[in-house]
């Protein structure tokens, strides 16, 4: 069998939730494939490439899952949207600094706007693709932050479990609801459609 670039950002991801970012390695992705690390280097010529394939073969992988119901409006399809990236960066250990400054490598991964039908009625699309990378880079950002507090899924940095970090450890999914409710609020005023 031939290796390719999808074998590889597999085993990154299958390694990846043992070991996290810190602890994933070309060498060790080798390991785990049965094959020397240079001929890693023949597919991926660093560990960004790494990175940039393993974060596009979690968002193809996720792909059916982020299409929302024809029947719902425009913004809750950006919602929509949002909660479904969220899980799937947290089906991964440090699923969200993989995600982050990544460069999705198969351009048919591009999915029209949910905010299209608004777009073709005269809504500016530079706006509207402004608004909407907010939307993903609050989605992100919490998602790392979230990641922080409990590495693994339902595992708790002990760090954390003072009480001054209470509200850290509140219900995580309701903070992210009241977040993305606030940037959601904030892109359509900014927008001046709401």
């Amino acid at each position: 069998m031939a290796l390719t670039r999808q074998d590889i950002a597999r085993s990154g991801l299958k390694l990846l939730n043992e070991v996290g970012l810190n602890g994933l390695t070309l060498r060790l992705i080798a390991a785990d494939l049965g094959v020397k690390a240079p001929a890693l280097y023949w597919h991926l010529k660093s560990k960004q490439e790494l990175l940039d394939e393993m974060a596009t073969r979690m968002y193809v992988d996720s792909a059916a899952d982020r299409q929302p119901p024809e029947s719902m409006g425009e913004w809750e399809a950006v919602a929509y949207r949002a909660r479904t990236l969220r899980r799937m960066m947290l089906a991964f250990r440090d699923g969200g600094k993989v995600f982050a400054g990544t460069f999705l490598g198969d351009t048919g991964l591009i999915e029209r706007s949910p905010l299209g039908a608004s777009i073709d009625a005269g809504l500016d699309e530079r706006r509207a693709g402004q608004a909407l990378f907010t939307v993903y880079s609050y989605v992100v950002g919490f998602t790392i932050e979230e990641q922080a507090v409990y590495p693994k899924p339902g595992e708790l940095d002990e760090r954390y479990r003072s009480a001054e970090a209470g509200d850290l450890l509140a219900d995580v999914d309701a903070r992210f609801e009241d977040g993305l409710a606030m940037v959601l609020s904030g892109a359509r005023r900014w927008l001046g459609v709401e």
